[in-house]
């Protein structure tokens, strides 16, 4: 068993010491030469994360509960700005002390209790990388379909109770071969694939925006797009609206919880404030251009299509001339690449991240990426998206659980601790760390969290199960969740740490300065790259395959 155990240890150089079960390459503090993230790299990271199907789509949301197109674009431009500054805030400890989430969240929690965190956030992870990849099957399938519009023409012999087709299953099995070698990239050369899923996002949804209101004629906008006001009595309208700007900010929530991980790559802090707070332009602009090309094909096709591959289908269709069969292969292909983009960089990089932060001794982010993978096919996307109005509207409303996480986070880097991390004690147990708490687990952020989720629980569950009836008040708290929730937990952890102070942190945060603080976390990672890294980036995971040592390489 020992030898068995030794051989599933990740690999490292042989001049680097073997992870441990708290440290290791991919979990330290980042050093100098592994920070090459630009603020090109995060406008990019956000616009990929902006111009996606699922971004594209949001405002039938917001149509559908009765607002009009101009109070959609209103809605979520707060919403997004909303949502890009907490992105900055929450980025901080990324940003200063080179930390990832996981590793961010036991300033709170504890080593203990941050498992809870982790845990939650992996399974996130795995649930939305299987559903974003079945989505970019469906742009396979759309690309498929343009080449050889016989693939429908398949026999299907998969159950209706499924959800798809067996051409649309081609699709997909197309699109994970192709995705599946992404998983492999290195941080560095990650940003790389976030430029190209940026890039064919904003390119793909400009063409298709500006050519359906070029061409739409005579017959003009659709309803989605009217001159009336909305349809909504004056007492449900302001409710409606801040509804509308909350799920613009659950939107995002998954991906500011997830900040720290590239945060800390960042070449220096400046690089990641401005440019992610820019990042509310492209998610708002990819909402208006969805509204815009809905409502200007919407009297073309007979009907509101939200969905991206109906819509390319459609135009497919009504025009199978070479030229058309074209246009939407190139259109699916640039939702495809910011798919693939979008789902390695949201979700799998997010989830190996987190895997390697609980069990580094054998799971680095490669590994914890293929993990990620394989369970998000395991859950079966295609079926839970068969049932897609409750399924989507459940995974936005899980925001009730995660953005207590930020409150905390945020409380604690700012007020509590006072931007001031002894950053070695958050890879060490027991009373030795200033972050023990006790037993590992801080009480005060286990209260602070149950609060804030409490009283969101009954709007929650009618979400999930409309059949469950709840109070007018009870809908209405559930509608400012995005806000309450991190308010409610940010103030409470406050006011938890001043009625019952942690010594330790108290005596750590009034004996340092800010500067004094990072210099500190800058020699600690100093003294890790003599252990667990070197002073340049390895890449070492190729180790796996006979890889070079450290002196090879560096010869």
């Amino acid at each position: 068993m020992e030898s068995l155990l030794q051989k599933l240890q990740v690999p490292h150089p042989l001049n680097e010491a073997p992870p441990t079960a708290l440290i290791s390459h991919d979990v330290k503090p980042i050093e100098k030469a592994r920070r090459v993230w630009a603020w090109p790299a995060f406008i990019a990271l956000w616009s990929t994360v902006a111009f996606n199907m699922s971004n594209f789509q949001m405002g039938s949301s917001m149509l559908a509960i009765g607002l009009t197109w101009w109070q959609t674009f209103i809605a979520t431009l707060i919403g997004h700005v909303l949502a890009s500054a907490l992105v900055v805030v929450a980025s901080f400890p990324g940003l200063y002390y080179y930390i990832s989430f996981p590793v961010a969240s036991r300033i709170g929690w504890g080593y203990t209790g941050s498992v809870f965190v982790v845990l939650n956030r992996i399974l996130l992870s795995i649930v939305w990388f299987g559903v974003q990849a079945w989505q970019g099957g469906m742009m396979t399938y759309v690309c498929l379909r343009a080449i050889w519009p016989s693939i429908d023409n398949i026999p299907n012999t998969i159950p209706t109770r499924t959800g798809m087709t067996l051409p649309q299953f081609v699709g997909f099995i197309v699109f994970f071969v192709i995705e599946f070698p992404f998983l492999f990239l290195s941080p560095r050369k990650l940003r790389y694939l976030v430029y190209a899923g940026s890039v064919s996002g904003v390119v793909v949804q400009l063409v298709l925006v500006i050519w359906a209101c070029a061409t739409m004629g005579a017959a003009g906008f659709g309803s989605v797009i009217s001159t009336g006001s909305s349809a909504l009595p004056s007492s449900q309208l302001g409710w409606m609206f801040v509804y509308s700007v909350m799920l613009t900010v659950s939107s995002v929530t998954s991906g500011t919880v997830s900040v720290c991980d590239y945060a800390r790559f960042a070449r220096r802090p400046s690089s990641g404030t401005y440019s992610q707070f820019a990042g509310f332009l492209p998610g708002w602009l990819s909402n208006v251009f969805g509204v815009l090309t809905i409502a200007a094909t919407q009297n073309r096709y007979g009907s509101q299509l939200w969905s991206v591959a109906s819509l390319l289908i459609a135009m497919q269709d009504a025009d199978g001339g070479s030229g058309t069969r074209a246009a939407v292969f190139f259109a699916g292909l640039g939702f495809g690449i910011s798919q693939i983009s979008l789902n390695v960089v949201g979700n799998s990089f997010s989830g190996g991240t987190d895997m390697s932060a609980l069990l580094p001794k054998y799971i680095n982010i490669r590994r914890g990426q293929i993990i990620t993978c394989l369970l998000g096919l395991v859950i079966n996307p295609w079926y839970l998206l068969s049932g897609a109005v409750i399924f989507v509207s459940a995974m936005s409303a899980y925001t009730i659980f995660l953005q207590p996480f930020l409150g905390i986070l945020v409380a604690h880097y700012f007020v509590v601790q006072k931007c001031r991390i002894k950053v070695s004690d958050l890879y060490t147990t027991g009373k030795e760390s200033i972050y023990w708490y006790s037993f590992g687990l801080n009480w005060r952020a286990v209260v602070a969290w149950s609060v804030a989720v409490a009283p969101h629980l009954p709007g929650f569950l009618n979400i999930v199960n409309p059949e469950i009836h709840v109070s007018v008040g009870a809908s209405r708290v559930y509608y400012l969740t995005s806000f309450t929730s991190f308010l409610i937990s940010f103030a409470l952890t406050i006011i938890l740490h001043l009625a019952f102070p942690v010594q330790v942190q108290t005596d750590y945060v009034n004996s340092r300065s800010r500067d004094q603080a990072r210099d500190e976390c800058e020699e600690y990672i100093d003294e890790m790259d003599l252990g667990f890294g070197t002073p340049q980036d390895l890449d070492f995971e190729k180790a796996e395959g006979g890889a070079e040592t450290v002196e090879e390489k560096q010869l």
